[in-house]
């Protein structure tokens, strides 16, 4: 072995003791922090982690014995407060930063106790709030299951507070978000139109340089404005500008307006350049051929083509939303994209079987009827054509106004019915 060699031996041992010397510092901080939480008789908080997207959060928070908790709610903003004995937090400042449904996260002490303070993105629920302990006996953590909700359940939560404030376990969730899409009394049938992609992500593009983004938001605003002039609806938009926004973000938008109907509008491009027309889709778990499944694949994939990676592959979480999709909500669904296909096959062209399904993030909301519409395919010359002229959005835009007055009626007669049927 020659003189490197001896030198990059001893630089690795050097390396190694350091890399020791720090393990053994850091050791001795934690040990010293938790044994100076139970000298002052702190309560240790000693680990905190949230995971989950703009519809539903889970949060936990750790603690090195039980704590003796109560929480309420606040609004303006929607705010859900958790008081504890004092508190000694040692928490890391990377895992308390806000995502999801959750806008911002505050903590410290109050005098004769501690609080923790999570605002919501928007109004929200509390499904279930419990104290747990842990598995291998360390401690106990406090397990907090948040979705989003409408402002109506919100102020609902808040006249139902006394009935939970000072308890470690919410009440039942289905008294607290309802049984499916069923709307307030003097509730107005409610529209959220969804115009695809936006910001950073632009979506699909045409040889010619028309941007899905902005074929999208142009189609969504004259169905807006048809919609909001029959003056029966609320009518809203997930963006009304260039705006990137999450595929959570979109559904979350649909519930906190108590939506009766999504309509997300979207323009694809495909390889195969004679097809062209306009197509329907609705949710479903297995899509209904492969067209349709890798059209999915590709919407849903947007969160990450804008720079933004979802960690929507956490199995607990995604099976919760699927879990929540109702039958209710899923046959309402497929009622509406049958008539919106009747109304679109009278002015605009169609594709070869016109109403599919496939596994759409954005159409899952659980209690909100929600359908896909691809107006056309920008890979092909004379559909681009269509999307860029006006009378044909505008013919478009009325037909899906028409179906939205169609179902509107239907529904309204249906609970006409439910109100008016004897009672068992």
């Amino acid at each position: 072995m020659g003189l490197a060699g001896t030198a990059d031996k001893e630089r690795g041992a050097a390396g190694y003791l350091r890399l020791m010397a720090r393990t053994v510092f850091l050791l001795v901080i934690l040990l010293g922090a938790t044994a100076a939480s139970r000298a002052d008789g702190l309560l240790g908080a000693t680990g905190y982690k949230m995971a989950g997207d703009a519809t539903k959060m889970r949060i936990v928070v750790t603690f090195d014995r039980e704590p003796d908790v109560k929480w309420f709610l606040l609004r303006g903003p929607s705010r859900l407060v958790v008081d504890l004995p004092r508190t000694r937090f040692a928490l890391n400042a990377k895992d308390v930063k806000p995502r999801g449904l959750v806008r911002a996260v505050r903590y410290g002490d109050q005098g004769k106790g501690s609080r923790l303070i999570l605002s919501g993105k928007g109004p929200f629920a509390v499904d279930k709030l419990e104290v747990l302990k842990n598995d291998d006996g360390s401690g106990y953590r406090v397990a907090i299951d948040m979705s989003a909700a409408s402002e109506r359940e919100f102020d609902e939560a808040l006249a139902n507070q006394s009935l939970t404030t000072g308890s470690t376990v919410s009440t039942d969730k289905g008294g607290r978000v309802g049984t499916g899409p069923i709307s307030a009394p003097g509730h107005r049938f409610t529209v959220v139109i969804d115009p695809g992609h936006g910001g950073v992500d632009g979506g699909a593009e045409s040889a010619g340089g028309t941007v899905e983004k902005n074929v999208t938001l142009a189609f969504a605003t004259e169905l807006r404005d048809k919609l909001a002039a029959v003056g029966s609806y609320d009518v809203y938009m997930t963006r009304d500008s260039d705006v990137y926004l999450p595929l959570d973000e979109r559904v979350r938008i649909a519930r906190q307006h108590e939506a009766d109907l999504l309509i997300s509008i979207h323009a694809d491009t495909i390889a195969v350049r004679g097809l062209r027309g306009a197509t329907v889709y609705t949710l479903s778990d297995k899509a209904s051929d492969p067209e349709a499944q890798a059209l999915a694949d590709r919407e849903n994939l947007s969160d990450q083509f804008a720079g933004l990676k979802i960690e929507d592959d956490n199995k607990e979480v995604t099976d919760i939303l699927i879990d929540l999709i109702r039958r209710e909500t899923h046959g309402f669904s497929m009622s509406f994209a049958h008539t919106l296909v009747g109304q679109l096959s009278t002015s605009v062209g169609l594709i070869n079987n016109p109403q599919r399904s496939a596994g759409f993030k954005v159409l899952k909301a659980p209690d909100v009827p929600s359908v896909l519409v691809e107006l056309g395919y920008l890979s092909n010359s004379k559909d681009e054509a269509q999307l860029l002229s006006a009378d044909w959005r505008g013919k478009a835009a009325q037909s899906i106004t028409n179906a939205v007055a169609l179902f509107a009626a239907a529904k309204a007669g249906a609970r006409a019915g439910d109100r008016t049927r004897p009672q068992p």
